[in-house]
């Protein structure tokens, strides 16, 4: 499944012979006293941006952050109140659709794909979970045959077969860190084209750039930098005064990762918070991000990187819906308000589907 509800869903896995039994101390003794966040407001978003956001809904919508224009998605036969999530593959995204049916006492879901520039879905089939192929034209996708039998194919944004469907253990699934698609089963992480173990052991994998992942034991750390094909381990100190990890999205060209540390109860009131970090895995480096932490809402509130290497927030925050844009190394994050559907589908999801 495609749809990350408030926190993202962390891969556990078994631990292996002769991990290490200690990890350095990561996460701050105590919160600190500083004054509670104020909701995202930043410096004002001015000058065209070229943003077009696919953002997940019933149907799925496409926000013009220049206009303001909203236009909704075709062809998706929105009936009821589905749950619906979207997700970048390559320029196009996948619309993942669950109208709650079932055959044979199995779960299915429908798969679209929604081109660049477009706002018509077609249909490419069906499964349940959905992650992106590497060359960013098809996707894999986990299909329940039985409720003991499982299939793993690779389907490609035509429509076509790439893989045809392999049996695969129901209890694997099929998961993607920040870009990168994942086999997890209760010993191993594998990659889905090849098979090959990338890692073992009990640990949590956030996201995947080039031959570095980031992980962690569970959401509330300890965090590390491993390298997949070494098997090397450097601990990272915990940076945020938030204890949770949300999600992590990974820079394409530089294969900086942004971080997103969240409180659903802020300091025990009824705050929720976001604090976005940026981290240079190679050095092994964080940045924290101005005018963080936020006061959000954190089931209406997503990050994704722009092809040009920006970082953009879609988030409801102080009671209004707002489009963040940083760069790494400004000063501010750009804020500018838009407005959207009320939010129905289960899903903060969003692409960017041009820039």
């Amino acid at each position: 499944m495609i749809i990350r509800l408030s926190l993202l869903l962390a891969v556990a896995i078994a631990p292996a012979s002769g991990a290490r039994a200690t990890e350095v101390a990561t996460r701050p003794s105590a919160l600190a006293t500083a004054a509670a966040p104020k909701p995202l407001t930043g410096i004002p978003l001015r000058g065209p941006t070229g943003l077009r956001l696919l953002v997940s809904n019933d149907p799925p919508v496409l926000l013009n952050v220049d206009t303001g224009r909203v236009r909704p998605v075709s062809g998706l036969g929105i009936l009821g109140r589905p749950v619906l999530s979207v997700q970048p593959v390559g320029k196009d995204a996948v619309v993942w659709l669950d109208r709650g049916l079932r055959t044979q006492a199995v779960s299915t879901a429908e798969l679209y794909v929604v081109r660049q520039g477009t706002t018509v879905a077609r249909r490419i089939g069906s499964g349940w979970n959905v992650a992106p192929s590497t060359d960013g034209r098809a996707i894999w996708v986990t299909r329940f045959k039985a409720k003991r039998r499982c299939t793993l194919a690779e389907v490609g944004l035509n429509g076509r077969l790439r893989r045809r469907p392999q049996p695969l253990p129901c209890s694997t699934r099929l998961v993607t860190a920040g870009a990168t698609a994942l086999l997890v089963d209760s010993r191993s992480i594998r990659d889905p084209r090849t098979r090959r173990v990338l890692l073992r052991g009990k640990t949590s994998v956030w996201a995947i750039a080039g031959e570095l992942a980031l992980t962690s034991a569970s959401s509330h750390g300890p965090l590390a930098v491993r390298n997949l094909r070494t098997g090397e381990r450097w601990p990272l100190a915990w940076p945020s005064e938030i204890t949770g990890t949300d999600q992590a999205v990974v820079q394409p060209k530089t294969g900086l990762i942004a971080v997103d540390f969240a409180d659903p109860a802020y300091q025990g009131s009824g705050t929720q918070v976001t604090d976005v970090w940026l981290l240079d895995p190679a050095r092994r480096r964080f940045q924290h991000l101005p005018d963080m932490p936020a006061d959000v809402s954190l089931k209406a509130t997503f990050m994704s990187w722009t092809s040009d290497g920006r970082l953009v927030i879609l988030a409801e925050s102080g009671g209004r819906e707002v489009v963040g844009v940083w760069r790494p190394g400004d000063a501010r994050i750009a804020v500018r308000r838009v407005r959207l559907p009320q939010p129905n589908s289960g899903s903060d999801a969003f692409v960017v589907a041009r820039d």
